[in-house]
C-alpha cells in the first residue's frame, strides 16, 4: 500500500454501519448493533476512541453514510456506548446519494481541499467508487476484521503532529460555530448586512512571541490565501521577531459566535523609504470577511507613521493560491505596490 507522506490530512470522513459500529442499524435497530464491551462490539469502541483522540488533536471528523438519517442519529445521540457524539462531527451526509457526490459536498461545506480528506468505509464497492470518481481523496482499505481497525488506523501517517496548538484543540468547535454563522447569514438580505451583524473584532499584534507554534503551523499549512508559500520553523519565526529589520504581525478574530483563533501572519521587511511584505497568509475560514483588507489598511497606517509611503508585496502564483492573487490584483498595482487609498471595511473593528 502506497501512502503520500508529504501532506498531513485535515479531515477523516467516516461511514457508519460496520465502520463505527457492527451491523446495519436500519435492519438491526439500535439495540441490535454491535457496540459493547464484548467482542465484536469492543473493536468498534476502540476504533471510535482512536478517532476521538484525533479529534482532540484538531483533526476534523465527518460522516458519509448511506442510511436513514433518523436511525443513524438515534445511535449517535442515544446509544450508551457510542463514543463519538453529534458535536464531534463538523459535517455530515446521511442519505442515499452516492458517496463520491457526498464527499465532494462535504469538502465544499468545510472549505477544505479534497486532498486533505481520508475516507474510511468497510464496503469495498464504496471505496472503489470514491477512488475512481474523487481520486484526490485518500481511501485506505480497511481490514476485513474490525479487530484490526484500530491497529491499522494508528499505523497511518496522516494524523500525527509534532506540535498541537490551541487552534488544533478547538477546531471541532470552530466548525460548529461556523454552522451557526451560515444559518444566521440566511436571515440577512445582503452579505454586508450579515458581516455588520457579526460584530467582527480583529486583534492585531506585532513582534509578539506568545503563539510561535501556531504561526509556524500557519506557514506550513496555509495554501489558498498565501502570497508566497514558504514554511517557517518556530526558530525562524523567532529570529525574524528578534531582527530589527523585520516586523512580524499576526492577528486573531472574534465575532458574536466565538473565537476564530490566530488567523493571519505577515512578515514585513523594513527599509528607510519602503517596506516589503515578504509573507502574508491567512486561514481560509475567514475569507470573504474583509480581514485581509483591514490588515493592509492598518499596515499602511503603521508605515506612514514612520514616514514610509511605499509598501510592496512579494507574490508567487501557485495552483492553489488564487484567493491571494485576487487580493494582490485588487489592492496592489502592476509593480506590486500597495494602492494608497486602501480603506478598512467598516464592519471590522481593529484592536491592539
Amino acid at each position: 500500500m502506497l501512502f503520500c507522506k508529504d501532506i498531513m490530512k485535515k479531515c477523516i470522513v467516516l461511514d457508519l454501519d460496520n465502520t463505527l459500529w457492527g451491523g446495519v442499524v436500519g435492519e438491526d435497530g439500535i439495540d441490535g448493533i454491535a457496540l459493547s464491551l464484548q467482542s465484536p462490539g469492543n473493536s468498534f469502541i476502540a476504533f471510535q476512541q482512536a478517532l476521538l483522540d484525533c479529534y482532540n488533536r484538531g483533526i476534523l471528523l465527518a460522516i458519509n453514510s448511506r442510511n436513514n438519517p433518523n436511525d443513524a442519529w438515534d445511535v449517535i445521540r442515544n446509544h450508551p456506548n457510542q463514543i463519538l457524539k453529534e458535536h464531534h462531527f463538523a459535517a455530515s451526509r446521511i442519505n442515499w446519494n452516492d458517496k463520491a457526490t457526498n464527499i465532494k459536498e462535504l469538502a465544499q461545506e468545510l472549505n477544505i481541499g479534497l486532498d486533505s480528506m481520508v475516507f474510511f468505509d468497510d464496503d469495498a464497492t464504496n471505496r472503489e467508487l470514491v477512488k475512481a470518481l474523487v481520486p484526490e481523496v485518500t481511501v485506505p482499505d480497511l481490514p476485513v476484521s474490525p479487530k484490526e481497525y484500530t491497529k491499522f488506523f494508528n499505523s497511518l501517517p496522516y494524523f500525527t503532529s509534532e506540535v498541537i496548538t490551541d487552534e488544533d484543540k478547538m477546531r471541532g468547535n470552530l466548525y460548529t460555530t461556523e454552522r451557526l454563522r451560515k444559518e444566521e447569514e440566511k436571515l440577512h438580505a445582503t452579505k454586508e448586512s450579515f458581516l455588520k451583524d457579526l460584530s467582527l473584532e480583529f486583534f492585531l499584534y506585532k513582534n509578539d512571541s506568545t503563539c510561535i507554534p501556531r504561526l509556524a503551523q500557519l506557514t506550513e499549512k496555509t495554501n489558498q490565501f498565501n502570497v508566497l508559500k514558504r514554511p517557517l520553523t518556530e526558530s525562524e519565526v523567532m529570529s525574524y521577531i528578534a531582527n530589527d529589520v523585520y516586523d512580524v504581525y499576526h492577528g486573531k478574530l472574534q465575532d458574536c459566535f466565538g473565537d476564530y483563533g490566530v488567523i493571519i501572519f505577515a512578515l514585513i521587511k523594513k527599509g528607510n523609504d519602503s517596506w516589503n511584505i515578504e509573507s502574508l497568509l491567512m486561514s481560509c475560514r475567514v475569507l470573504g470577511k474583509g480581514v485581509e483588507q483591514a490588515f493592509l489598511s492598518k499596515l499602511l497606517d503603521d508605515a506612514r507613521e514612520v514616514g514610509v509611503e511605499k509598501v510592496s508585496i512579494s507574490f508567487v502564483p501557485s495552483e492553489k493560491n488564487r484567493p491571494a492573487q485576487d487580493f494582490v490584483e485588487q489592492f496592489f498595482d502592476d509593480s506590486k505596490n500597495a494602492i494608497s487609498s486602501t480603506a478598512k471595511p467598516e464592519w471590522v473593528k481593529i484592536s491592539n
